[in-house]
């Protein structure tokens, strides 16, 4: 038999050998456990657009192991072992089952399901599951947008939210969306809502509707209260599409026209003639038949184009969003062409722990004014349903029997005898032109730190710049400043500017101690803003060639060329200071508690004892459906009741009201001195100690449900508030 063992080895030696061997073995094996246990899968979910789902549920399956999607679509999750299988789901999606291996990085798209009720909405500093929410907050996903040809974001949301109305009043092409929330607030502060775009204050047409992915409703005082004093009407929350690394390229765009619903019935010519001819009316008969509204209006052209590339790596990727509208108004010689570029750029470092988002937006606007400060004439309406409509659009037209009957004037246009003040409709229209020019850049960059997964800072900065330069002439032929105003042309010329600085820096602390979840956020903000104007005007040309762009030709009231013209400018600075928190409390996942604070103060109160202002606020919600006995009642998916109460508050729109000022009044007010007029120096405002917040008080209650495995969903709401220290 052969020698089993190796020359000069004793068999005890071999013995020692295959114990150590199976030692090794048994220490590599418990290592491929520990090393499978700690195994870090991080992963993307996105929808059918390829934009970021916030909020998304990650669960390992057959555990209770898991995680959410963060505000970027992005998770990270620890693996048990290669065989590790992941479900993904989202309210409103069809849930995906994922076979890990051994992949490090996943990408998950979902698909739309039939069942749409959104679970997880965007709120003040950070996102919430809709289950576990105490306020009245609403939330409408891109998906579920007002499509086609709309002239801003706020027109996405119409007829989407309970409580918010959305008005267009007019067919200016360059007005936006009137927007109210629960009604007026306030008797002389600003009843908008406070609109954040990303977190930063803005309006909603700096914004391109097509590079929208959600927008969220703070509806109630104790949702909005963390936003303090800016949050009195109500706070929405824009959203914009998130980059991914996925290289795509998408364009959409539309035309249509728009025309007025329902407009007054008002007489024909010949109706009006015939009144005349029988006495009921006294009035003079041009011999024409215009209709005036007709005659002002058009059936105009809209087109807009959206362009949107994205692209990149898993660690560093970008969105490129081109948007361009050209929009015509119902009346003629109105219209707005716009040009929005957004570029983000997001990048992620130190095993995802650090993150850095930095985006240029750049909005660019030009339109037609016919009206001196504004993008129309609103008078030119009404003066189209009270125009005699026997008047005929030109002199030449006029019954010869009666034309001697018609005010001095050199123009070719027809004018109205009865009331000089009321001009020609049409010729208002066409004998004043103007031109704006606005344009908007606003640079931000947002740094998320999570060292840990239950902490994470948060550092916003946010640079903003609008400029505007405006020119506005009449023509000799101009009505009312030729004959009512007795003035050879009439020309003015504007700028203004505003820049808005803002820092903001949060930290969150979320853990899961058994039964008890609790979040705790704490944050403080600062903004400054500046803003300044320049205007002039200027009348009597000696020419009808230059209007505003040579505006000192005018000669004012004077013989002498720029004299005795009204010339203003003016220029205003202010901050805001901020410190807030909140905490967020769930006993069991069925007994919920918010409680929020802001502490604030501005400088427009220089002056006043009441600098700063608190504005607290608490929420409690149950979810009935979670108890035991709703266990067995099927039919009902989700049921919660909620009650909350918060205050927040509304500064005034100008500053230093708190302070004792002098100014110097008009030159209708002066008096004269030594050969010259002098104005008086007199006082504006006495010293105001007392001078205060206005605040708004509100209790909210409400019911939230969901029945038929969420095919009928919905909230009902009942709120009582007071508004007090009213401006």
């Amino acid at each position: 038999m052969k020698n089993m063992f190796s020359k000069g080895a004793h068999p005890s030696e071999f013995g020692h050998r295959q114990t150590t061997m199976l030692m090794l073995g048994l220490f590599l094996l418990v290592s491929q456990c520990l090393f499978a246990q700690s195994r870090i899968i991080k992963g993307t979910v996105y929808d059918e657009h390829k934009d970021a789902l916030i909020g998304a549920s990650v669960i390992l399956k057959g555990t209770s192991q898991g995680t959410i999607t963060d505000i970027d679509g992005n998770f990270s999750v620890e693996a048990s072992d290669k065989n590790t299988v992941l479900i993904v789901s989202y309210i409103g999606y069809d849930a995906q089952e994922i076979n890990v291996g051994s992949q490090t990085f996943v990408k998950v798209q979902l698909k739309p399901s039939s069942l749409a009720l959104e679970e997880v909405v965007v709120v003040g500093y950070g996102s919430q599951k809709k289950s576990e929410l105490t306020a009245a907050i609403s939330s409408v996903k891109s998906s579920d947008f007002v499509r086609g040809n709309v002239r801003d974001a706020g027109q996405l949301l119409k007829g989407k939210i309970a409580g918010l109305s959305i008005v267009n009043s007019t067919g200016d092409p360059t007005e936006n969306s009137s927007i109210l929330l629960r009604g007026t607030n306030s008797l002389q502060g600003n009843n908008s809502p406070l609109v954040l775009i990303d977190g930063i204050p803005g309006d909603l047409r700096t914004v391109a509707p097509e590079d929208i992915a959600q927008i969220d409703v703070l509806k109630d005082g104790s949702s909005a209260a963390i936003y303090g004093t800016r949050a009195t009407n109500g706070v929405i929350l824009v959203t914009t599409r998130k980059a991914n690394s996925d290289f795509s390229i998408d364009y959409n765009g539309y035309v249509g026209t728009e025309e007025f619903v329902k407009t007054e019935r008002v007489l024909t010519g010949d109706e009006f003639r015939s009144l005349i001819q029988d006495g009921t009316i006294s009035a003079t008969d041009f011999g024409g038949n215009t209709d005036w509204l007709e005659a002002i209006t058009r059936t105009p052209v809209n087109h807009g184009h959206n362009l949107s590339v994205k692209g990149g790596s898993e660690k560093t990727n970008y969105l490129l969003n081109v948007n361009y509208k050209k929009n015509q108004g119902i009346f003629k010689k109105s219209d707005n062409e716009t040009l929005i570029v957004r570029l983000a750029v997001n990048h992620s470092m130190l095993n995802d722990k650090l993150r850095l988002n930095v985006s240029v937006n750049s909005n660019t606007q030009n339109y037609t004014t016919t009206g001196d400060g504004s993008s129309f004439n609103r008078g030119v309406y009404s003066a189209a349903l009270v125009t005699n409509p026997t008047l005929p659009i030109y002199k030449q037209d006029v019954n010869k029997d009666v034309l001697s009957s018609m005010p001095e004037y050199d123009g070719p246009w027809a004018q109205p005898s009865a009331l000089v003040a009321i001009a020609n409709p049409l010729s208002t229209i066409e004998t004043a032109n103007g031109r704006h020019h606005r344009q908007r850049t606003r640079l931000n960059g947002n740094v998320t730190f999570q060292p840990i997964e239950s902490l994470k800072f948060n550092a916003l900065l946010s640079w903003d710049r609008y400029y505007e330069t405006r020119g506005y002439r009449e023509t000799f032929d101009n009505f009312n400043t030729t004959v009512a105003h007795s003035r050879d042309g009439f020309a003015s010329r504007g700028t203004c500017e505003t820049t808005d600085q803002l820092f903001e820096f949060t930290a969150q602390y979320s853990e899961v101690f058994g039964i008890h979840n609790i979040s705790v956020l704490g944050g403080y903000g600062y903004q400054k803003n500046i803003w300044e104007d320049y205007w002039m005007r200027n009348w009597n040309f000696p020419t009808d060639q230059f209007g505003w762009d040579n505006i000192a030709l005018g000669r004012g009231d004077s013989d002498i060329a720029g004299a005795a013209i009204p010339i203003n400018s003016n220029k205003t600075s202010g901050n805001l200071i901020s410190f807030f928190g909140r905490i967020n409390y769930i006993l069991a996942g069925k007994y919920l508690a918010t409680i929020s604070v802001r502490h604030e103060a501005d400088s427009k109160f220089v002056g006043s004892d009441q600098v700063w202002g608190t504005f607290p606020a608490v929420s409690l919600a149950w979810r009935i459906n979670e108890e035991n006995f709703m266990k067995n009642i099927k039919w009902i998916n989700s049921l919660k009741l909620r009650a909350g109460y918060g205050v927040t508050g509304i500064a005034p729109s100008n500053p230093y009201l708190a302070t004792y000022r002098l100014g110097y009044t008009s030159n209708n007010d002066t008096f004269y001195y030594n050969g010259q007029w002098v104005n008086k120096l007199t006082p504006q405002s006495n010293p105001n100690p007392e001078f205060t917040w206005e605040k708004k008080k509100e209790f909210n209650v409400g019911l939230d449900f969901s029945i038929l495995k969420d095919r009928i969903s919905g909230s009902v709401d009942a709120y009582y508030r007071k508004t007090v220290d009213l401006l």
